[in-house]
């Protein structure tokens, strides 16, 4: 299958996250809805769930993200380290402790840079939270961690679904 872009990235869409307490469903709905984006794959969601507008980014509101995150100072040798890592937890485990110093190090400093694309992402993207206009700001102070954690990684997978993957080519 060919990606194809949307055709407007002033398109918006409405989300929930998976760890809302308004949100109840299977680990099948949430991979589902994840990969849909359609809330009818999702399961039981409360009308008190926090629902997020989100809207498509341009290829250059990525690159600009990108840019704003490091991508000219990120580490290479951490780049292909992260591309190489095993998927496995344990094999992993085994296979980052057999790393030297200098290579944990540069893993490190490209795994700092993803998260950093992340949230540029998400300042470029959010528009609404419940229909409140809204800033990264408001996004890093959900606690506890794991579900702003959550929140980033959740949002993150919606924003590259609508800004890469759309119904019309470009």
């Amino acid at each position: 299958m060919a990606l194809n872009f949307l055709t407007s990235s002033e398109q918006t869409l409405d989300v929930v996250v998976t760890c809302d307490g308004e949100v109840n469903s299977t680990t099948e709905q949430r991979s589902a809805y994840l990969s849909s984006g359609d809330l009818g794959d999702l399961g039981e969601v409360g009308e008190s769930a926090t629902r997020f507008t989100i809207k498509a980014l341009s290829p250059s509101e990525r690159e600009e993200a990108e840019v704003r995150a490091g991508a000219y100072s990120r580490s290479e040798l951490g780049r292909m380290l992260w591309v190489e890592s095993p998927t496995e937890s344990s094999e992993r485990a085994r296979w980052h402790h057999a790393l030297t110093d200098d290579e944990r190090s540069a893993m490190s400093a490209y795994q700092a840079y993803l998260s950093r694309v992340y949230l540029e992402m998400i300042r470029g993207s959010l528009t609404h939270i419940n229909g409140e206009e809204a800033s990264l700001d408001q996004i890093n102070m959900i606690r506890p961690d794991s579900d702003r954690l959550t929140v980033i990684s959740e949002l993150v997978a919606h924003i590259q679904r609508i800004s890469l993957l759309g119904v019309e080519g470009k």
